[in-house]
C-alpha cells in the first residue's frame, strides 16, 4: 500500500508540474483553448486509445489533438507511447507554447 501511495504521489508531482490533462477525442479543442487562456507554457496530455481504435484510430486521435493545440499556439515536443502487457494503451504528448 505504501509503495502504491508513493508511486501515485510521484506521478502527480512529475505530471502536475507541466499540467497533465486527461482529454478525450471530443475535448481537445476545449482543453487546448482553456490551457492557452491560462497562459501555460507547457502541457502534457494523455491520449487514450480505445481497444477498437489502436491501429487507425490512434493516428486520427493524435492528429486531432495536434491540430487543436497547434491552432491554439502550441507545438509538439514529445510523444511517448504507453503500453501495458505489450498492448498499446495510449500516448503521453507534451506541447510547448510557440
Amino acid at each position: 500500500m505504501r509503495k502504491f501511495l508513493a508511486t501515485a504521489l510521484l506521478f502527480t508531482a512529475v505530471f502536475g508540474a507541466g499540467s497533465a490533462v486527461a482529454a478525450t477525442q471530443t475535448q481537445y479543442d476545449k482543453k487546448a483553448a482553456e490551457i492557452a487562456r491560462a497562459g501555460q507554457q507547457t502541457v502534457s496530455i494523455y491520449v487514450d486509445v480505445d481497444w477498437g481504435a489502436r491501429k487507425g484510430g490512434s493516428a486520427t486521435e493524435l492528429n486531432q489533438a495536434h491540430q487543436a493545440f497547434n491552432s491554439n499556439g502550441y507545438q509538439v515536443v514529445d510523444v511517448v507511447g504507453y503500453t501495458e502487457n505489450g498492448d498499446l494503451q495510449g500516448f503521453f504528448v507534451t506541447y510547448v507554447r510557440r
